[in-house]
């Protein structure tokens, strides 16, 4: 992609763009497909955005612009960059399902899922991340010999009966054109050595029953470590945490963050490290 195309962009189609991002990412929480995006080349009018707000922001540190306006347009960008990754986080992880679900569970490709996507109205990228993802669960499937697995088709150990074989023939006439049937293999016998129980015994082990087996330990769910924050300046714009909830900010509220979440808001003084 040409970089220098995002001059080409208007300041309303720039605004389109912010726009597009926050509400895409608003429609595809909780989906288990991708959602349809406004735009075919999507992801690269991102990049034009991103690209028009840094060059924004070294035009104010330059001109000696006031620093509540350049920290507000650092604000801005950095929100919108957190957007953009909890966004692609969502429809990779729904693409990825999609294709995981069509290549492995139906048997390949999107057939049968009852889920179909609109290509038409999906970024070509995103096609290309899925059919790659497809194309490696069939390499699992041919590797895994995942059909057998399925019953899809039979294994083959079975020796066939009557097959054939040139160099076995000894007499064509008695065998009246047919190969002989293979011999079986001699049964060894095992010894058991009978335990020296009496009646009794035996009686009480069939009324103590099987020892019933020990339950699988349930895993307990693993969080990672919160850290809590409060709010110290109002934004209009909500943030969209690892989870895809949506958080107000709001001046003096309070929450509890993950740490890659609590230290965005805190670099782009949104927010302060709150006592426990």
């Amino acid at each position: 992609m040409d970089t220098d195309e995002h001059d080409t962009l208007s300041a309303s189609e720039l605004d389109r763009i912010e726009k597009a991002i926050f509400e895409v990412a608003r429609q595809q929480r909780g989906k288990r497909v991708p959602v349809s995006l406004p735009f075919p080349d999507f992801w690269d009018r991102a990049v034009h955005l991103v690209i028009h707000l840094e060059q924004e922001a070294d035009r104010m540190r330059r001109e000696g612009v006031g620093s509540a306006r350049l920290s507000t347009g650092i604000r801005r960008m950095a929100n919108i960059r957190t957007q953009i990754r909890n966004l692609a986080n969502l429809r990779l992880n729904a693409l990825t399902s999609h294709a995981v679900i069509g290549s492995l569970l139906e048997g390949g490709g999107s057939r049968g899922n009852g889920n179909s996507i609109e290509w038409s109205r999906m970024d070509p990228k995103e096609r290309a991340f899925h059919s790659e993802v497809s194309r490696g669960v069939d390499r699992f499937r041919n590797q895994a010999s995942w059909d057998v697995l399925m019953g899809i088709e039979e294994s083959g150990v079975e020796e066939a009966i009557g097959v054939p074989e040139l160099n076995q023939f000894e007499n064509e006439k008695e065998l009246d054109g047919l190969a002989p049937l293979p011999v079986p293999a001699p049964e060894k016998e095992v010894e058991w050595n009978d335990p020296e129980m009496d009646e009794e015994d035996r009686i009480r082990t069939i009324d103590d029953g099987y020892p019933e087996a020990p339950l699988n330990p349930i895993p307990q769910d693993v969080k990672p470590d919160l850290v809590r924050i409060r709010i110290i300046e109002d934004s209009d714009d909500p943030i969209i945490d690892e989870e895809g909830n949506e958080i107000r900010i709001i001046e003096g509220d309070f929450h509890l963050c993950s740490a890659t979440m609590s230290e965005t808001l805190i670099s782009i003084g949104l927010a302060e490290l709150a006592d426990v």
